[in-house]
C-alpha cells in the first residue's frame, strides 16, 4: 500500500478512535490511555535494548502505572490526598535497580525512573484534566489534542515552505526555528476560534493553553528524538502503520499534559 495511503487510513482511524473515547466516558478515555501507557513502556524498554542499553525491570513500570491510573481514574478529584500513591513507585524502582546490579545502579535507576515521570504521568494526567472541574468534560481533553495537531501542522507547513533555521540539528535535523515558530502562532490563532466551539473556558485561557502546548510539545518531541537516535532507533514501534508507534504519536503529549493540568488546577483554585 501506498505510504501516504497508509498513513491517511491510519490518521483518520486514529483521530477517529481517540474522539470517540474522549467524548464517550471517563472509563474510555482512562483505559484508552492505560492502553497506551503500556505500549509505550514496552516501546521504550525495546528501544533500550535495541540500543544495548542496561533495562531495568519492565514489571516496575508496569506496576507503576496501573497504580498511578487507578489512583487517577478511581480517586480523581473526590479523593485527591490519594495522589500521594504517585510517589511511591519511584523510592521502590530505585531501590530495586540498587540492589539488582550495584555496578550499574545509576543507569538503571534513571532508566527505571524516567519512563514513570516521562510517559505514565503525562499520561495519567490526561485523565485528570477531564474532570479538574469535579465533572467529566472530555471536551477538555479534545481540545487539547485538536491545539497539538494544529500545533503540529502549522510547524509542518511553516518549515517546509519558508524554514531555513535549524531549531536543534545535533538532535533533530529536520526542525527549523520557522517551523516552531510557526506552529506556536497557528495554535495560538486556533485557539481563539476553538472558544466558540468547545466554550468551557475563556478565550484567553485557550490561547494560553495554546501556547503552553506548542512549546512544550515541540520540547517533547526533541525527548523523544535524544533517545532513538541515542539507540539508533528510527520509529519507537510499529502500532500505527505510516506513523511509527505510540511514543512517536505522543511524544508531544509527554511534558505538557502536566502542565496544561497544573494551568487548569490553579484557574480553578
Amino acid at each position: 500500500m501506498n505510504n501516504l495511503i497508509q498513513r491517511a487510513i491510519t490518521g483518520v482511524l486514529f483521530v477517529a478512535v481517540l474522539t470517540v473515547a474522549i467524548l464517550y466516558a471517563k472509563w474510555s478515555l482512562a483505559w484508552l490511555f492505560f492502553f497506551f501507557t503500556l505500549v509505550g513502556l514496552s516501546e521504550y524498554y525495546s528501544i533500550l535494548r535495541k540500543g544495548n542499553e542496561t533495562v531495568p525491570l519492565p514489571i516496575s513500570g508496569y506496576l507503576s502505572a496501573t497504580l498511578i491510573h487507578g489512583v487517577a481514574f478511581l480517586a480523581w478529584p473526590e479523593d485527591p490526598k490519594y495522589l500521594a500513591a504517585w510517589l511511591i513507585p519511584i523510592p521502590l524502582v530505585i531501590l530495586v535497580e540498587l540492589f539488582r546490579n550495584p555496578k550499574q545502579a545509576l543507569l538503571r535507576m534513571s532508566y527505571a525512573v524516567l519512563p514513570i515521570v516521562w510517559i505514565v504521568i503525562p499520561f495519567a494526567c490526561l485523565v485528570m484534566i477531564s474532570e479538574v472541574f469535579s465533572e467529566y468534560i472530555g471536551k477538555l481533553v479534545l481540545g487539547f489534542f485538536i491545539l497539538l495537531w494544529i500545533n503540529d501542522t502549522g510547524a509542518y507547513l511553516t518549515g517546509k515552505s519558508i524554514g531555513k533555521t535549524k531549531l536543534a540539528p545535533k538532535i533533530s535535523p529536520g526542525k527549523t526555528v520557522e517551523g516552531y515558530i510557526g506552529g506556536i502562532a497557528l495554535s495560538i490563532l486556533a485557539a481563539a476560534f476553538l472558544h466558540e466551539i468547545l466554550e468551557i473556558l475563556t478565550r484567553t485561557d485557550w490561547m494560553i493553553m495554546a501556547a503552553i502546548i506548542a512549546i512544550f510539545s515541540n520540547a517533547g518531541d526533541l525527548v523523544e528524538s535524544v533517545l532513538k537516535r541515542h539507540c539508533d532507533v528510527k520509529d519507537s514501534g510499529n502500532l500505527l502503520p505510516g506513523h511509527g508507534g505510540v511514543l512517536d504519536r505522543f511524544d508531544g503529549v509527554f511534558l505538557s499534559a502536566p502542565l496544561i493540568l497544573a494551568y487548569l488546577l490553579l484557574q480553578n483554585s
